[in-house]
């Protein structure tokens, strides 16, 4: 697991107190540079070319982009940065994925094939940091920030080792003006960090893998040995274990960046209690739901031009969606599923909005707690899409999540930890719905008591992040 294991917990210290130690900018950057380079090399090392040549491309693009008078030469510089990111990215991810369906189609056709002996290994991080790239690029394009003239901090803004690995996808026009002087952290960032990784670090390692190791690994990968009621357990474990997984990790990335004096964007805002599809995604992975929305669903027209072009755009974004979180026909059908439901709900919103029996419906509580309990069967009906190993098993899974009955609730199969871990994490939504704060004393017990359940809970459990994988 890439934050609790001794190398970077051996990195950590050292390179927080050489930023500290030295004087000069120019030293306290080239020490995270060397270091980030060195993190990404130790989790990627056949790949660490790949970043460094997307960063020397995109460095020099914004610059030639900004120091060009000619407009086509400002577009061809920004199309050189958009192919080189998205080239990379689509030879590395979807490769595999284009040939077998190529040797499928020969199949069907009659023709003799052989199976792929081959595969391709993602370059850490590829997903976020050509994302990074282009937005950077774009943005020079845009003349809403200007190019960055020394490479070494445009190497440091893409590879800032807390965020390098799953994001946040960081943009440029919120990060290089904190790095025009070396930011000292407050005490107050100092405490927020320390909390943000303890809250993190529990989340992955005693929340999301304790319930793929004790429930649902055991019933995904074997959905037949199961009855209805620990599918229903497991899709809703599932839910609780890849928001623990995604947002722990991004808990952890704004608490380490806090020690060096760097705010990064958050990612999530309680994304189980969204009332509506359309809420959840302004939730869930907010850098990702706001990079798309700003760079593809605008300048596709976003909704200014109709509503059947509207409604096209939508799908298009989330298609592209599902294919970003990775190369299968299971995240296609995740995102034209997104898609559909978002041109639902905004199809539904235009018809009510301004009708008074349904203005007055939709204000009541009845209706907030029914259009919260459609969202989160919705959610969890699509997230079985992406964790089912086949077809027919995610068939299985969601006829038990469809066809539920409260008498169906509970089952001998399903660990008593599995309910108490779920608990948890509604209980963490209510507490940040209801915006409770504890006192220092208590915050500290907590953090105390989080270190304790790591030691004690976790032995042995070192499972990746979800999102590194993309």
């Amino acid at each position: 697991m890439i934050f609790a294991n001794k190398f970077f917990l051996t990195l950590l210290p050292v390179v927080l107190i050489l930023y500290f130690l030295l004087r000069t900018r120019a030293q306290k950057y080239n020490v995270l540079l060397l270091a980030s380079w060195a993190f990404y090399t130790w989790l990627s090392p056949w790949y660490l070319w790949v970043l460094l040549l997307l960063t020397v491309i995109d460095y020099t693009a914004a610059v030639r982009i900004e120091d060009a008078t000619n407009p086509r030469a400002r577009k061809r510089w920004l199309v050189v940065s958009i192919v080189a990111n998205l080239g990379l990215l689509v030879a590395f991810k979807y490769t595999p994925f284009v040939y077998d369906n190529a040797l499928e189609l020969g199949r069907w056709c009659g023709l003799a094939v052989t199976e792929r002996h081959w595969n391709i290994l993602l370059p850490l991080g590829i997903s976020f940091h050509t994302f990074q790239g282009i937005s950077y690029t774009v943005d020079v394009y845009r003349r809403q920030i200007a190019a960055v003239r020394s490479f070494r901090d445009y190497a440091f803004f893409v590879a800032f080792f807390p965020q390098l690995a799953a994001g946040p996808i960081v943009r440029a026009v919120e990060f290089l003006p904190e790095m025009v002087t070396p930011p000292t952290p407050s005490a107050q960032q100092v405490a927020e960090g320390l909390h943000l990784f303890l809250i993190g670090l529990f989340k992955k390692l005693v929340i999301a893998d304790q319930l793929d190791v004790l429930f649902v690994s055991p019933v995904f990968a074997n959905p037949g040995a199961f009855d209805a009621a620990a599918h229903r357990w497991a899709a809703v474990a599932w839910a609780a274990q890849i928001y623990c997984d995604f947002s722990g990790y991004s808990d952890m990335a704004v608490g380490i960046a806090k020690w060096f004096g760097f705010e990064l964007p958050r990612n999530f805002d309680l994304p189980y209690l969204a009332a509506n599809i359309t809420d959840f995604w302004r939730r869930w992975h907010v850098s990702l739901s706001a990079w798309l929305r700003d760079y593809l669903y605008f300048p596709l027209g976003g909704s200014r031009r109709g509503a059947a072009r509207t409604y096209l755009n939508l799908m298009v974004l989330f298609v592209l969606c599902g294919l970003w979180h990775g190369a299968t026909w299971a995240w296609l059908a995740y995102g034209v599923y997104n898609g559909l439901l978002m041109c639902g709900h905004r199809a539904f919103d235009r018809v009510a909005t301004g009708r008074g029996f349904w203005d007055a419906l939709r204000a009541s509580r009845g209706w907030a707690a029914f259009a919260w309990a459609l969202t989160l069967s919705q959610l969890v009906a699509m997230l079985i899409l992406v964790r089912m190993n086949s077809w027919a098993d995610g068939w299985l899974m969601l006829k038990s999540f469809a066809l539920f009955d409260v008498w169906g609730l509970w089952s001998p199969r399903v660990p008593v930890w599995v309910p108490l871990l779920v608990a948890l994490v509604a209980l963490g939504h209510l507490c940040g719905k209801l915006k409770l704060t504890a006192p220092a004393p208590l915050r500290a017990a907590a953090q105390v008591g989080a270190v304790v359940a790591l030691v004690a809970f976790t032995p042995g459990v070192t499972k990746t992040f979800i999102y590194v994988q993309f």
